[in-house]
């Protein structure tokens, strides 16, 4: 059987795969959709335009297509069919030489036999040497898939010795040592799993802005008030401002109006003169520059005091000195703020004291970086969360690495002693390939001595009776020569093929292949598994002739057990329909749908279920109303649409639709030429025409049932 078929080549702009698990497959497609593509691929798979094609099957087949490429290379470029040759009664004579070359053939299949056998011995040493090391990798199951369990997800779908084993051999080594361990491996799963695995909210950045006020010029500014006056020359002279200052505070402005007692010697000295020239030393500026000091002070305090230092004490870090560094940074920070506030209160009690504030400017820029470096963890542990598979993922492949390493010991002398015993085994092979040539020239002595044994006669016989069978009975097939036919009407002895009808072709081109399939290409031919594929063989039959080969293919070849797999693809739906089993159990059991599709995109393969059939014309309006179908598809399906309303619903001329006056504007005659091109199932038809405006397509349809009177089943078909 075919397990899968890859399809990239032609209208199949991407690549489309499908895998048939059952005998039989039906494929339904519109014409211009791909089904030829596939068709064509199967027949001829060497064909450099299908490179980027394949198919998979179990074993080496027999691929017996039906399609365009087999009528033009059986029929259409030659008058007589080539013949084709099935089994008859025996030559003795010939049967005898057949018998004493299958003994011969048989001593060479003993010889062969034995050197098969060899080749097992071998490989059971190589099986035990890999048993040996694979024993030794099954430590990490054994390590790993029970305890704490916490990578126990590394070995998911690994937890039998082979699987185990050929797992870790497809590992590389790394180019470079390892970085990391187990437990970190461990820390970074646990992170996100189980309790630990919740969403962290990144660090809030703390507010520096306080940090200018370290650099205020005012706390090195010699604050001394007015130098005007002999008061405060004298004082400043004495330099002893600060001193006076604080003295003017114990000095009552009720007193007697005359004099006062000095605040520091007690004295009845302190006149009002005197208390005036002391005020005017101490100016609004000196008050200014005081007042600014205060509020910087409190300043200073607030905005430090509003700082709340993260405690990422509790955060799941791996880098512990991260955490240490911004402990022991946000402490220096604080004992640099009081020792700062300490020099105010000092600037404050002595403002004509120069002051420096300690800059907190670089413990300020550690503790951002600090702050950044954290959520920047935090911004990756959220998005590993978020991304949870791929974050175990890369967790996975890291711990397969780690363990390669590990076992790189054990590994590589399995390796060596692998290419050893490999090498023995690749002379024992050739032992075997070159017992194959004898064998295959043995069998092909057999095949020629068969030749005497087999005629066309049964094959001609068949499909005469076969043409009766489904009502022909206006020509035959006869014997042209040892190994052609040629068709010929009674009583006329010229080859009539190409008198044919082209119904009657297809009838007899299919007849013959499925002649072609029981019996053998050519005498010599050796029997092997068959795969028919056939390809629309009713585009110019009757319905009564569609059934008919309906019946022929159910007969033939899905009840036939020598053909392992039958794929038929075609255009009708009601063909499609004739080939399915009604009964689910049935259908399920031996039958794969599949539908081929095509768009702006491309042609595609996908599943179909049976639930989806639907009539011809109700698919035709299916794709009408998808404006991102390839443009001559639309048009195809609209001349269906066309065809069997006006053929099965109306049964008038559709030519004189187009005499109205609505549609015989220039607008329209694109659409008309399209329209009465000829039958629609001409394959060419549906190539002629690349481009169109679909609205105006769209809208000449429209028009066509409105004039006609059906408008109504146009809406309810649109919808």
């Amino acid at each position: 059987m075919i397990t899968e078929i890859l399809m990239n080549a032609g209208t199949y702009k991407a690549t489309s795969t499908i895998n048939p698990k059952n005998k039989i497959c039906l494929m339904y497609g519109l014409n211009g959709t791909g089904k030829s593509t596939i068709s064509n691929f199967l027949y001829s798979p060497l064909d450099p335009f299908y490179s980027g094609c394949k198919y998979k099957s179990e074993k080496d087949v027999d691929l017996l297509v039906y399609n365009q490429r087999f009528l033009a290379d059986y029929f259409f470029e030659e008058d007589s069919l080539k013949g084709i040759f099935t089994l008859s009664k025996e030559n003795k004579q010939v049967i005898l030489q057949v018998d004493q070359e299958s003994d011969k053939l048989a001593g060479l299949q003993e010889l062969r036999a034995s050197a098969v056998e060899k080749l097992r011995l071998l490989r059971e040493r190589i099986d035990k040497e890999k048993a040996g090391a694979a024993a030794k990798v099954w430590e990490i199951k054994t390590e790993y898939a029970g305890g704490d369990r916490i990578l126990e997800f590394c070995l998911e779908g690994l937890k039998r010795t082979e699987l185990l084993f050929n797992h870790i051999c497809s590992v590389s080594l790394p180019d470079t040592p390892v970085s990391y361990t187990v437990d970190d491996l461990k820390a970074e799963a646990i992170s996100i799993q189980g309790e630990a695995a919740v969403e962290l909210q990144k660090l809030k950045s703390i507010d520096f802005s306080w940090l200018f006020i370290e650099c205020e010029p005012v706390f090195s500014k010699v604050i001394v008030g007015s130098q005007e006056g002999s008061v405060a020359q004298f004082i400043n002279k004495l330099g002893n401002t600060d001193w006076v200052k604080i003295g003017l505070n114990f000095l009552h402005e009720h007193e007697s109006p005359d004099v006062q007692d000095c605040p520091f010697c007690q004295k009845p000295t302190v006149s009002r003169e005197l208390v005036e020239a002391i005020k005017d030393v101490f100016d609004e500026q000196y008050d200014l520059d005081v007042a600014k000091l205060l509020s910087l002070k409190d300043e200073y305090h607030s905005s430090f005091s509003n700082i709340i230092f993260h405690d990422i004490s509790n955060l799941p870090l791996n880098d512990k000195e991260l955490q240490h560094l911004f402990v022991t940074t946000v402490e220096s920070l604080k004992a640099t703020h009081r020792e700062n506030m300490l020099i105010i209160d000092k600037k404050l009690s002595n403002p004509s004291l120069p002051v420096q504030l300690k800059s907190s400017a670089s413990l300020a820029g550690l503790i951002a970086d600090v702050v950044v470096k954290v959520n920047e963890y935090i911004e990756s542990h959220n998005h590993k969360l978020a991304n949870k598979k791929q974050t175990l993922a890369s967790i996975k492949d890291k711990f397969w690495v780690f363990m390669r390493v590990r076992y790189d010991q054990t590994l590589s002398a399995y390796k060596e002693s692998f290419l050893s015993l490999s090498e023995i085994g690749r002379k024992g092979a050739q032992d075997v390939r070159n017992f194959d040539a004898s064998i295959e020239s043995s069998t092909v002595v057999i095949s020629d001595l068969r030749k005497q044994t087999v005629n066309i006669e049964e094959a001609i016989q068949s499909i005469n009776a076969s043409l009766l069978e489904i009502g022909i009975d206006g020509f035959s097939v006869v014997k042209h020569s040892e190994s052609l036919y040629r068709i010929a009407r009674a009583g006329v002895d010229a080859d009539a093929f190409h008198s044919l009808s082209e119904g009657e072709k297809t009838v007899i081109s299919f007849l013959y292949f499925i002649e072609l399939c029981r019996g053998q290409k050519t005498a010599s031919a050796v029997p092997r598994e068959k795969i028919v594929v056939i390809d629309d063989p009713i585009s110019s039959l009757s319905h009564l002739y569609i059934f008919n080969i309906g019946q022929l293919i159910k007969r033939y070849f899905f009840d036939d057990k020598k053909y392992s797999q039958v794929l038929v693809l075609t255009h009708s739906l009601y063909f499609f329909y004739e080939l399915t089993f009604v009964n689910k159990e049935q259908r399920d059991e031996k039958q794969s749908l599949y539908r081929i599709v095509k768009n702006s995109m491309g042609s595609s393969i996908v599943p179909m279920h049976y639930e989806e059939i639907q009539n011809d014309y109700q698919s035709y309006w299916a794709m009408i109303k998808d404006p991102s179908c390839p443009p001559a598809i639309i048009a195809n399906c609209m001349r269906n649409v066309i065809e069997y309303f006006f053929g099965f619903v109306r049964k008038s001329s559709f030519g004189n639709v187009f005499q109205m006056k609505e549609l015989s504007s220039d607008k329209f005659k694109a659409f008309y030429r399209y329209m009465n091109r000829e039958s629609h199932s001409f394959g060419q038809n549906i190539f002629d025409i690349k481009e169109f405006d679909y609205e105006v397509f769209k809208e000449g349809l429209r028009l066509v049932f409105k004039e006609c009177g059906y408008e109504e089943h146009y809406k309810a078909m649109l919808k």
